[in-house]
């Protein structure tokens, strides 16, 4: 259960900002499209999937990178909340990097800059196909 309540708590704190860059895009869908699909008599659901979804995609992918990201960088509401714990079955590797890089029994600042270093390369890696697949849906 203690892994269920930190997505619980993540999705809470977080969710705003993430509707609010899909409430953006939404926006950005012209109202025409809506309307001439109206006249067309096309159910809404329909129009949904042919003009809304199509439209919002690179908003999605947006989204979803950035929530991607940000669950790699997960380190104060699993240290506030669980500590890690029980045992070590909430323990990421944010976590990881700082345990071993600043706690009083493992001083190891090497392997801790190592880990760091690693996970920003994980990052980028993840950032450069976010914004090779918006390049994508944006030439289509």
């Amino acid at each position: 259960w203690p892994f269920f309540w930190l997505v619980f708590v993540f999705t809470w704190s977080h969710m705003g900002f993430y509707m609010l860059i899909l409430l953006a895009g939404l926006q950005a869908i012209p109202s025409d499209l809506y309307e001439a699909a109206r006249m067309d008599a096309t159910r809404p659901a329909r129009a949904f999937w042919r003009i809304t979804l199509p439209l919002i995609m690179p908003t999605l992918t947006v989204v979803l990178v950035l929530a991607l990201i940000r669950s790699f960088q997960i380190f104060d509401e699993v240290y506030l909340l669980t500590g890690g714990g029980p045992g070590r079955e909430t323990f990421m590797i944010v976590q990881n990097i700082y345990e071993v890089a600043f706690t009083n029994n493992n001083k190891d600042y090497g392997e801790g800059a190592a880990g760091s270093v690693l996970m920003a390369v994980v990052i980028a890696v993840f950032t450069f196909f976010q914004l090779w697949v918006t390049r994508r849906q944006s030439d289509l």
